[in-house]
């Protein structure tokens, strides 16, 4: 709420009545929509900010429940593009080291849990070289040219790296048949 500080204390404590009377509705429109009740307080957070805007551009009189329920439906919209994005580029880099190194379809077992648990297991560089590669699509050239290296030490790190996440990843296959 920090955009309306400094203006009139109505349009502040306006603000405050909204978002306590519309909250309720607001966070259970995105709860029901969302798999997490920590995203839907984060897009409500954002949803809250952008009326908080709106009420520091003095045009807090625009700001209903329909508003908000709009922009709450945007923001939601903007998450799942951005989720479904951040999906594909996962399967994207599971299929580029692991299913092209096995030559299966590697449908059986892909989880993003296990791809995101091999990549952590990396160290920054490798992590970096394999997201710049892969998720970002970057070429060897650029990827170089971002960490500030050459072409061969490029090629270097993703190799190594590739090898890495491969070992990262089966291993936690491992672990999942011990348990």
């Amino acid at each position: 709420m920090e955009v309306v500080r400094g203006r009139d204390s109505a349009g502040s404590a306006q603000l405050q009545a909204l978002f306590l009377d519309s909250l309720p509705t607001v966070y259970g429109f995105l709860l029901a929509r969302t798999v997490r009740g920590e995203q839907a307080e984060d897009l409500a957070s954002e949803t809250y900010e952008a009326a908080a805007r709106m009420f520091g551009a003095d045009r807090g009189d625009e700001v209903t429940l329909a508003w908000l329920l709009a922009v709450a439906r945007r923001r939601l919209i903007d998450h799942w593009r951005r989720s479904e994005s951040h999906r594909r580029r996962l399967q994207r880099l599971h299929s580029e080291l692991v299913v092209r190194s096995r030559g299966d379809d590697g449908v059986e077992g892909w989880g993003d849990e296990r791809v995101l648990g091999a990549l952590g297991s990396l160290s920054e560089r490798q992590r970096a070289v394999l997201v710049l590669r892969y998720m970002d699509e970057l070429s060897v050239s650029e990827v170089a040219g971002e960490l500030g290296v050459g072409y061969e030490t490029a090629e270097s790190l993703l190799s190594r790296a590739r090898a890495s996440f491969r070992a990262a990843y089966y291993s936690q296959e491992e672990g999942d048949d011990v348990g």
